[in-house]
């Protein structure tokens, strides 16, 4: 997609024209909605607000070791908890693909592209079922859905594993793609609600870096499993095992996962408070049990949300492609079946290293576009010469290399979810948000596959050609969308300048906790060249009115 005659003026334009009456006028009735959320307005506020309005410890800002004293322990108590559930949810979502090595085309009767449609029933589901997981998000403690949906998925693969033909597989693989659709869009409620701006790709990562540890441990569940001589076949024992493992853990996650920072048994009041200070500065709050539909028409109507959406559709074709077909695609290069089981766990341990590293890159420039653009190189570039390069055992070591490359595009989904989500406020339009992201995952993941045909094999022509051409499309939206942030950020400059604000509002959220010191003497300074006396002028003030980042001119967009 071309980008030349893009500019951050033309965008900035067309920007102010489509939101400025829109922004305006809803902010008038948001705020006379939330002018009492420092008196405890529960119906119209952030949850956190509530909270903080009965709070009696002493209100003062969070200093350097108060904030990493908080954030390690809620590291140390949550980040295992949550990377456990996803791992479960990819193992148990992968397990088709291990089975698939193991001869579960023969042993259920499968004919066709009836492979294909089991891959994509999943993402049928999550389709179908993304608006009811927007609304329960907002209605129901996080940690209950949460709960609810993990037992759920695990039964599904459990009953799964009784069926020996196409009808019964399909209706089970799209009941447990019904219970997964929550998932994902959970987990990214969960980081924003805990971690600050700055924080939340790296333990966005680290979560979503699950999906290669399950591709290891699922690789040598499945090789033990495949030699073990039972009355079943298979594929039902590697159901049957994988289902048991999350209906097990679902019950001690219930017992010991928060809701909320409220909630936390693990923190005393202060640390309670110093939590939700922390997650102040985000501008995004935390949660707000009101369904508010002006918020839905909000990230509706917001161009950023279909830049992502579009973005996220195109990265999960080529994940859907590859997921479901990678074990094949390995076996036609000439290995036997647990070499390809064995080699197949090379790419997962590719994808938590790249998710690490990418979220490295992302913390300590603070920029995402540039680390998505130098991302989106590698597989763009491996699919490019797996299209060209021939099969067979003789090139092996090439096809391999190329392959493992291709893997890098694990880290970019994850990216992706951070940026969108970093830059979307109100509780209502974040789960919109999420639910939107997951409505274009899905169909990539629908999609991917189908284009994969077991008629072409071992080249499969038709998904690498299919990779190449959204990779180009994902690559050209990443430049578009920066650029329109660029331009957001620039607009909410104006605004904050004609409210009697300093324009260039330090961002904390983005920043390591050891300058906040600084930055704040630097504000404040800012705040004193303009003629304003110290403590005149209030940032963040309306972090937990649950406003959108539309309506808030304090609103910094993260590039």
């Amino acid at each position: 997609m071309s980008t030349n005659n893009i500019s951050p003026a033309a965008i900035n334009a067309q920007t102010e024209k489509a939101h400025d009456e829109h922004v305006e006028g809803s902010i008038a009735g948001d705020l006379e909605k939330g002018k009492n959320l420092s008196t405890g307005d529960a119906k119209n506020s952030d949850l956190g607000a509530a909270w903080l309005d009965g709070y009696e410890g002493p209100r003062t800002e969070i200093t350097d070791e108060e904030n990493e004293s908080v954030r390690k322990r809620i590291d140390a108590f949550l980040l295992p908890m949550i990377f456990i559930v996803y791992f479960t949810q990819q193992l148990d979502k992968s397990s088709l693909s291990f089975a698939s090595v193991f001869g579960l085309k023969t042993d259920a009767h499968l004919e066709g592209q009836q492979y294909s449609w089991l891959s994509s029933l999943v993402y049928f589901a999550q389709l179908v079922f993304q608006p009811l997981s927007v609304y329960a998000l907002v209605k129901m403690p996080v940690n209950v859905w949460i709960s609810i949906c993990f037992f759920g998925w695990g039964a599904s693969l459990c009953i799964m594993s009784a069926f020996t033909s196409f009808a019964g597989l399909a209706v089970w693989r799209f009941i447990l793609g019904a219970f997964e659709a929550s998932i994902s869009p959970s987990m990214l409620v969960v980081v924003s609600m805990w971690w600050t701006r700055r924080e939340q790709p790296l333990r966005n990562n680290i979560w979503y870096s699950a999906n290669g540890m399950a591709t290891i441990l699922g690789s040598l569940i499945t090789y033990g499993l495949g030699q073990a001589n039972t009355s079943l076949h298979p594929y039902q024992l590697i159901f049957l095992v994988c289902g048991l493992i999350a209906v097990v853990l679902s019950i001690p996650f219930f017992l010991l996962f928060p809701g909320h920072p409220t909630k936390a048994r693990w923190l005393n009041d202060h640390q309670k408070y110093i939590s939700l200070e922390r997650i102040r500065l985000n501008n995004t709050g935390t949660q707000s049990t009101t369904f508010k539909w002006s918020q839905v028409k909000e990230c509706v109507l917001d161009p950023k949300t279909w830049f992502c959406v579009v973005n996220v559709f195109c990265i999960s074709l080529v994940s859907g492609g590859i997921t479901t077909f990678g074990p094949l695609i390995l076996q036609g290069f000439g290995l036997s079946t647990f070499q390809t089981i064995l080699y197949n766990m090379i790419p997962g341990a590719i994808g938590i290293v790249s998710n690490i590293l990418s979220a490295l890159a992302v913390t300590y420039t603070k920029r995402k576009f540039p680390v998505l653009l130098v991302a989106s190189a590698f597989p763009l570039a491996a699919a490019a010469a797996l299209y060209t390069l021939p099969r067979g055992a003789e090139h092996k070591s090439q096809l391999l290399g190329v392959y493992f490359i291709l893997q890098v595009y694990q880290c970019i989904s994850p990216i992706f979810f951070s940026w969108q989500f970093a830059n979307t406020a109100g509780h209502t339009k974040k789960t919109t948000t999420t639910g939107m992201l997951f409505i274009g995952l899905s169909c990539g993941n629908i999609v991917g596959p189908q284009l994969y045909k077991s008629s072409e094999a071992p080249y499969y022509h038709t998904g690498l050609t299919g990779n190449l051409i959204v990779l180009c499309v994902m690559f050209g939206l990443i430049i578009c969308q920066g650029l329109y942030l660029h331009a957001l950020n620039k607009r909410n400059i104006r605004r904050r300048i004609a409210k009697g604000k300093t324009g260039a509002h330090i961002d904390l959220s983005l920043e390591d906790s050891s300058r906040w010191k600084e930055l704040r003497e630097r504000q404040r300074a800012g705040q004193a060249l303009q003629g304003q006396a110290e403590g005149e002028e209030a940032y963040n003030d309306q972090a937990f009115m649950d406003l959108t980042d539309l309506q808030n001119e304090d609103f910094i967009y993260s590039l």
